[in-house]
């Protein structure tokens, strides 16, 4: 399972606290509803990469003491599954609708468009939830800048958080 949580600074100052980042305190189990702190079970590597380059950080992992389920705290920098930052894809995204140079790979840039123009309507889905009057056209270009302009409004971080289990596990998931 995975936690997305605002640490409150970026992919640096993260890699320089390294393991003394201050993990959240969580009390009970999404899982099983278990109460008691989930305990913490350890570290692992993740790279975090941008257009400067990848930067390894620690990600703390929980478990709770019940069901053993194991949980990891992912900064809300990082999308789960991906490597690179969700502000390096989101910028890469928005290069590739406007047609500007990406900084990363041309293959890698595609992927990321891809997936994203495949979750568009969990997108408008989501915003519309949060009481947006939005009607979904057929011009995909025109959609995707649209909802692409309002995740950047609402603040990339933000919409990476709050829309964590919003009818898929989390954004850019499949």
């Amino acid at each position: 399972m995975v936690i997305i949580h605002d640490f409150g600074i970026g992919l640096q100052d993260y890699e320089l606290r390294g393991k003394e980042n201050e993990f959240p305190i969580i009390e009970f189990c999404s899982e099983c509803k278990g109460r008691g702190k989930l305990y913490r079970h350890g570290f692992y590597m993740r790279f975090g990469i941008t257009e400067k380059g990848a930067i390894s950080i620690p990600i703390c992992r929980l478990k709770c003491k019940h069901c053993k389920t194991t949980f990891s705290i992912i900064p809300d920098f990082l999308i789960p599954h991906f490597q690179h930052t969700l502000h390096t894809i989101v910028q890469g995204v928005e290069q590739r609708l406007l047609k500007k140079k990406a900084f990363e790979r041309r293959q890698l840039v595609n992927f990321h468009f891809k997936r994203y123009v495949s979750i568009l309507k969990w997108v408008h889905t989501y915003f519309s939830d949060l009481g947006y009057a939005l009607s979904f056209s057929d011009d995909q270009k025109k959609e995707a800048i649209k909802y692409l302009k309002m995740i950047q409004d609402f603040g990339e971080s933000s919409f990476l958080r709050r829309s964590q289990g919003h009818l898929k596990k989390h954004f850019m998931a499949l």
